[in-house]
């Protein structure tokens, strides 16, 4: 129940969540820790005994700022990371292995093939992989591009450190000059059950971009920024690009992607924004089929140099059927000693059929916070005062609630130029969508 709300603070705060996992008794993982990773752009190891020495090489690079580049996850992944074995397990389990190393060896071509695209910017990149059952992890293979540049796609330009952990591995690939561009091959098993892996570029150079939904192209953008973007619903799609510089514009595409097999929803063609460098935007309304189960964007285009790049983002969008937006914002985003700040919200019900919601906000500073009366209205009627929470929401009505947050009384409890996160959560039976809003402390009041 509460990873979405991790996973929503994850993507507020723009970072990713590495677990390395310690147990040589359980068999398994609390799933929850492999998709809080994999939908932040990190990644879910478990280590037992006979690996702990490989840690080192495990993380090396980890935490250094990385992009997405490529990858496949899946809800049925997320479940079963970390189904490791432990000492106890059966001897069976040691013949199988032998078994199915025997009929591999027999027929050799059962392996699966995925591709991966590494472009000239891309001079060191990470892999990491999940595969089940784990004992296939020594039969997973990276190769560099068959027909690369000879003299770059050789192993003496190449570092590759392949790091292994019970659930899974991973290779840190480093060029010690220009790196091998063209497609280079993850093989595995047929026989696996289930694979996941995701390709991430290392380094603070490389290409990456920031993606977010709002609801105007113009304004307070990143004021209104949310990863949760309504169904059927008009919004608008901002892309910021790091390095934007070494792309070719007119060749920009960006899709929409599912999680499991990257199935293509939509794909689209962003165009600049006017007065704002490296910035693009696309306006959609995204179809209610896709559904709430949550989607990626890849961008991809030409380099100015000549070769192709693919970039993935690293947070996984989850639309939701219902829609609950910051309007405005009151004194500036600020709050000022013994004075108030007021938050306007509004829930809409876009789904076919009646709902009940609640809405509860708090903040980082346990100031007090109050979530006001909604007034529920339709474009056909008039506004009605509801003095309720929660309130039955008839489809294709809109609720607008006022949140008051109140500055303490007491003097030299705020602390100039402190943030406050406000959070506000709307839940129904179906849906739990979050919204956060910055406030600044200030010490004094700078208008009338």
């Amino acid at each position: 129940r509460l990873a979405p709300n991790i996973i929503r603070s994850f993507q507020f705060c723009k970072a990713s969540a590495f677990f390395i996992l310690f147990d040589s008794c359980q068999t398994n993982i609390d799933p929850s820790y492999a998709q809080i990773a994999q939908r932040t752009g990190g990644f879910c190891l478990l280590v037992r005994e006979r690996t702990v020495y490989n840690i080192t090489d495990t993380v090396n690079g980890a935490f250094d700022s990385s992009n997405l580049v490529d990858g496949e996850d899946s809800e049925e992944s997320s479940a079963l990371v970390g189904q490791g074995y432990g000492p106890y397990v059966s001897a069976s389990l040691g013949y199988e292995r032998r078994r199915n190393r025997a009929k591999r060896s027999l027929n050799a071509e059962q392996s699966v093939v995925k591709k991966i695209l590494i472009d000239e910017l891309i001079s060191s990149f990470k892999v990491s992989i999940f595969i089940d059952p784990p004992y296939l992890v020594s039969e997973v293979k990276l190769f560099k591009p068959v027909n690369g540049d000879r003299n770059l796609c050789t192993d003496s330009n190449h570092n590759i450190v392949r790091s292994v952990a019970d659930n899974g591995l991973m290779f840190n690939v480093e060029a010690k000059t220009c790196p091998c561009v063209g497609n280079w091959t993850l093989t595995y098993p047929s026989e696996a059950t289930h694979f996941s892996y995701s390709v991430t570029s290392v380094g603070s150079y490389s290409l990456s971009f920031d993606a977010y939904f709002v609801d105007e192209a113009g304004g307070t953008q990143m004021q209104s920024a949310n990863y949760a973007p309504c169904l059927g619903i008009e919004e608008y799609l901002m892309i910021k690009l790091n390095q934007g510089s070494q792309i070719v514009p007119e060749t920009l595409r960006v899709k929409i992607v599912g999680l499991a097999g990257k199935f293509v929803h939509m794909e689209l063609r962003p165009r600049p924004v006017r007065d704002s460098k490296n910035t693009y935007v696309v306006r959609l309304r995204l179809d209610p089929n896709i559904g709430t189960g949550g989607f990626r964007l890849l961008l991809e285009g030409e380099v100015a140099r000549g070769s192709h790049f693919k970039r993935v983002s690293s947070n996984v969008f989850t639309p939701t059927s219902s829609c609950f937006r910051i309007g405005r914002v009151w004194n500036y985003h600020a709050l000022f000693p013994r004075m108030k700040t007021v938050i306007n919200f509004e829930l809409s019900n876009n789904s076919p059929a009646d709902d009940v919601y609640s809405v509860m906000c708090s903040n980082s500073e346990n100031y007090d916070i109050e979530v006001g009366d909604p007034r529920i209205r339709h474009q056909t009627r008039r506004a009605e005062l509801k003095r309720s929470n929660p309130i039955l929401l008839p489809a294709g009505f809109t609720a607008q609630y006022h949140v008051t947050v109140y500055a303490p009384n007491a003097p030299n409890v705020l602390k100039h130029g402190r943030t406050v996160i406000v959070t506000c959560t709307a839940s129904s039976h179906s849906e739990e969508i979050i919204e956060f809003v910055r406030l600044t402390e200030m010490s004094e009041r700078f208008y009338n």
